[in-house]
């Protein structure tokens, strides 16, 4: 099989689609499809890479007719994730018992930690502001640096007494 009957069997068979909505997924004009299908038809790079890209075909079944027409999905794995993350053998056992668990369930622990963690409207009126906070901190240092001061000087004044005497 050439290419362009490559091209032909994958819009025809595979996609069952029709030459207008071929052209028009990979942004062309319909007699370039046809162009493209006829033998020893100008197939470019272009265009090989545009049906990869918008159908998941695998370039080389493509061009050669070697291997399978679709690239495989990339599937998640949630032991690979942990293990790249620095998780131990405990968190992933969590994780999979936690969804392994009834959807209900889920659900119920989920409100159970919203309502642990979440603040409620009054909590969230009768906490002090970020400018409060910022405004005792700055009282607390100067308060203190007031009272270092004072003993800084009487412990000066008293070791000049002491050496006067």
């Amino acid at each position: 099989m050439t290419i362009n009957e490559r091209v032909q069997h994958l819009r025809k068979n595979v996609l069952s689609l029709n030459q207008r909505k071929f052209a028009s997924d990979l942004g062309m004009a319909q007699t370039g499809v046809s162009s493209i299908e006829r033998p020893n038809g100008p197939v470019t790079d272009r265009t090989i890479k545009m049906i990869c890209l918008t159908y998941s075909v695998r370039e080389e079944w493509l061009r050669d007719g070697t291997g399978e027409i679709f690239q495989e999905e990339e599937t998640f794995s949630l032991d690979q994730f942990v293990q790249e993350h620095g998780g131990t053998e405990l968190e992933l056992k969590i994780l999979k018992t936690y969804f392994e668990l009834d959807p209900a369930i889920r659900r119920a622990v989920l409100d159970h930690f919203r309502n642990a963690f979440g603040k409620t409207a009054d909590q969230q009126k009768n906490s002090p502001s970020t400018e409060q906070l910022e405004e005792e901190y700055k009282k607390s240092v100067l308060d203190g640096a007031s009272t270092t001061a004072a003993t800084a000087s009487n412990t000066t004044s008293d070791t000049v007494d002491a050496v006067n005497e």
